[in-house]
């Protein structure tokens, strides 16, 4: 079933709203994954089992019969000692087939913490899901279109499920939209410092102009576009000096830098001392046991 989702419900864009599918799945037994984060929507449906999903360390009981949505960024863990049933799918909104309205319902999502549903078997969501593995499961007398219009009415029924209705200390539509762009942006930085990152690579990423991204981290972050991914680099490259045994030269190339010469600049700039000096003093201050 997953499969044939996987094959035919991938790109489905929609009159204001549109979406990229990662990846559709259905896991008979799912017991403990690891802490991780991704940029994209994930959304589950507990069909049978119980268990735990924690997010930025606090939990909430799975039961036969939930729904729940892991955020862009967030880190999170589903943990069962006897197994759970899930069905699941990762996806992000399509910005080039999309209409800012309809982007700032879903960018909702991300920063409400309505992110368990219980007792949603009765709801639309869980019938249409139930209904489009249904169909999947006659892919002979079923066209792919109709599999399509079922997979793209899940995703949209999401929204009714996880966004609640807005308070009147929300923040006004374009400035949640500003966030919205600024929240992928970041992501999309530290999910790809080993690349070149221009703003033009960034802004193509999100459908908009350079001109609007260069204005939105002047006004929102207070700095340049290339002096914050540089900023992210070095701080990324903190961690390593810090944690790994590498080389100078190894870890530059691994947060982007294009020489080892360019990383000790831009390093020392910040920092105040060069990289291998920093390294020494810090871990110099670690007391042996």
């Amino acid at each position: 079933m997953s499969r044939i989702l996987n094959e035919t419900a991938v790109n489905l864009p929609g009159e204001d709203l549109g979406f990229k599918v990662h990846y559709w799945g259905a896991m008979p037994e799912h017991f403990d994954n690891p802490e991780h984060r991704h940029s994209f929507f994930e959304v589950c449906y507990v069909l049978t089992g119980e268990g735990v999903y924690r997010e930025s360390g606090e939990d909430y009981p799975l039961q036969a019969g939930t729904l729940f949505c892991s955020r862009p960024g967030k880190w999170h863990q589903i943990k069962s000692e006897s197994g759970i049933e899930l069905y699941y799918v990762a996806f992000e909104v399509d910005d080039s087939s999309s209409k800012e309205a309809s982007i700032n319902r879903y960018m909702q999502m991300m920063n409400l913490n309505k992110i368990i549903v219980p007792m949603a078997d009765d709801t639309v969501t869980a019938q249409t899901w139930r209904m489009l593995f249904t169909l999947c499961k006659q892919e002979r007398s079923m066209t792919k279109e109709t599999i399509r219009s079922f997979a793209y009415a899940l995703l949209i029924s999401f929204c009714s499920e996880f966004v609640e209705v807005a308070e009147s200390n929300e923040l006004p539509e374009h400035q949640q939209i500003s966030s919205y762009y600024l929240e992928r942006t970041k992501l999309f930085i530290d999910d790809n410092l080993l690349s070149s990152l221009s703003i033009q690579q960034v802004s193509n990423y999100l459908n908009i102009t350079e001109r609007h991204l260069s204005r939105l981290f002047a006004m929102k972050v207070g700095q340049s576009f290339s002096h914050y991914v540089q900023e992210r680099r070095v701080r990324k490259s903190i961690e390593l000096l810090l944690e790994t045994d590498w080389t100078i030269s190894h870890i530059a190339q691994e947060t982007g830098f294009e020489s080892v010469h360019y990383y000790t600049r831009v390093f020392t700039s910040k920092i105040g001392v060069p990289p291998g000096k920093f390294r020494k003093s810090q871990l110099s201050e670690i007391p042996f046991s």
